[in-house]
């Protein structure tokens, strides 16, 4: 049976090996915590996650709370593209994660060629008091 190289492999080297992006990549995280009752809390306004550069490959979110937001939905992307990278969602119960399903095709994704500013965008709104912690985990190499 022939193997089947798939994107990664196929795009590289004539020795095929994977490139850094796919294989061997450090992976990053771009973190934001935002104080609800002294950053806008009380409001249904969009909650910057990261500024993602150039390079990286989007691999996965996790978003933490430590009040209630399981009733609110949560999309993951950018002012362009609300749900780019993960659609609808419900937010986590108190002192919980969530790691939100990424799009498949953004995970398929070749590494960014400019800059993004990643966003979580809430459907209501948000508490007038609590803390979020929202990251994207990213690889580069």
């Amino acid at each position: 049976m022939a193997d089947i190289y798939g994107k990664a492999f196929a795009a590289s080297s004539a020795g095929k090996l994977a490139p850094g992006t796919s294989h061997d990549a450090g992976t990053r995280r771009h973190r934001n915590s935002v104080n609800l009752a002294t950053e806008g809390g009380g409001t249904q306004n969009n909650l910057i996650i990261g500024k993602v550069r150039e390079g990286n490959c989007i691999d996965h979110f996790r978003v933490s709370s430590d009040v209630n937001l399981s009733g609110i939905n949560f999309t993951i992307g950018t002012d362009a593209a609300p749900a780019k990278y993960c659609a609808a969602f419900a937010g986590p119960a108190a002192n919980t994660s969530v790691v939100p399903t990424v799009v498949i095709a953004r995970l398929a994704d070749d590494a960014l060629t400019t800059p993004e500013t990643i966003k979580l965008f809430p459907f209501a709104a948000l508490p007038a008091a609590g803390l979020i912690v929202a990251s994207a985990y990213t690889s580069k190499r």
